[in-house]
């Protein structure tokens, strides 16, 4: 972004500032501060923006994000996600916050690659070959395997989600489209077994535009935006694995041609690395907190960082949420998953 651009009151005002009740003198202040902190830096208003946050590059190595009270950022939280996952996630650090408008100003260190989301939109024929998705499942298995080898490390509170897990299910099972509900009785039926699981420090969001990965080996770099992480029982974190297995679309959720053994893929490394989880009840349950994990980030919605929503399919702007379900938790899936993990068992008691 050159200076002008930066700094010309003319610049119409991004949905940040809009979203926030926030004018172009408190833009004006946000791009004259990146500017005055770094006079010697390339600065970049990243392409890919956060709901809660205005995000800048700074540089080759430096992010800065601004971000409205209500979304602070807990340097607990942040500091644990780097004490367990060191390299895949970012090093934060709190700056100042800005008199006028209060925005709270952080740092971070950038991790290098780019977003899994920008990477599918300006590669499509090379996201879409199997070695390319087969090296991002090996490794997000690996990743996820991190979690549980240091689950006696996390010394934190339970957060929002964790704190509520019984009510939001009670929720879902009263208030999802009927079709899913079967699915929500079933899980509270065995909510017990998913709470006795080991609890993991864990990602809040895994979406696309979080995961960044090396654009030239297609490996895992890390995950970006820890403002929700907190400790869940291991296997929530599963409904991240669905959106490198396929993609949303404009007619719906649609895996690849390979998904299934992409999905072999993944389980056969995560058992290489978790061997624990070759015990049938560990599986079943591991496999019950996937399905609460769908439901909780899928099945409520995010409404401003409410989450107090069960999704509707009469209101538009759940219809992605909708279509997620219907594919995450479909009969064919559901036998693929089980197909793939008792395969994967079986494998790993041999060696």
């Amino acid at each position: 972004m050159s200076v002008k651009q930066m700094t010309d009151p003319l610049t119409p005002l991004t949905s940040f500032f809009t979203r926030n009740g926030l004018d172009h003198e408190d833009q004006h202040t946000c791009y004259a501060f990146v500017q005055n902190a770094f006079p010697r830096k390339n600065i970049e208003e990243a392409a890919c923006q956060g709901y809660c946050s205005l995000t800048f590059f700074v540089g080759e190595d430096i992010i800065v994000q601004f971000r409205p009270h209500q979304y602070k950022l807990n340097l607990l939280i942040t500091h644990v996600a780097q004490e367990v996952y060191g390299r895949f996630a970012p090093r934060t650090t709190y700056i100042t916050t800005l008199p006028k408008s209060r925005l709270l100003v952080y740092s971070m260190n950038r991790i290098p690659g780019v977003s899994y989301q920008d990477f599918r939109a300006s590669n499509t024929s090379l996201t879409n070959t199997t070695a390319a998705r087969a090296i991002l499942c090996k490794d997000f298995a690996a990743f996820l395997a991190i979690g549980w080898q240091k689950k006696e490390c996390v010394s934190v509170p339970l957060g929002i989600v964790g704190s509520s897990l019984l009510s939001r299910l009670e929720l879902l099972c009263k208030d999802l489209p009927i079709r899913f509900q079967s699915t929500a009785k079933r899980i509270l039926k065995g909510i017990q077994h998913i709470e006795t699981l080991p609890w993991v420090f864990t990602h809040g969001d895994i979406t696309p535009s979080n995961i960044i990965i090396n654009p030239l080996t297609h490996h895992l770099a890390g995950l970006v935006d820890w403002a929700e992480a907190e400790p869940l029982p291991f296997g929530i974190c599963l409904y991240g694995l669905e959106e490198i297995l396929g993609e949303i679309t404009a007619t719906g959720f649609h895996y690849h041609p390979n998904g299934k053994y992409l999905r072999k893929i993944f389980w056969t490394e995560l058992l290489t690395r978790i061997p624990e989880l070759k015990k049938d009840d560990l599986m079943r349950a591991v496999g019950l907190a996937r399905d609460l994990g769908v439901l909780l980030w899928h099945g409520i919605a995010w409404d401003d960082g409410a989450i107090n929503r069960v999704v509707n399919e009469n209101r538009k702007e759940d219809e992605g949420e909708i279509w997620r379900l219907d594919a995450f938790l479909g009969t064919k899936i559901h036998n693929d998953i089980q197909c793939v993990s008792e395969l994967a068992v079986k494998n790993a008691l041999k060696l």
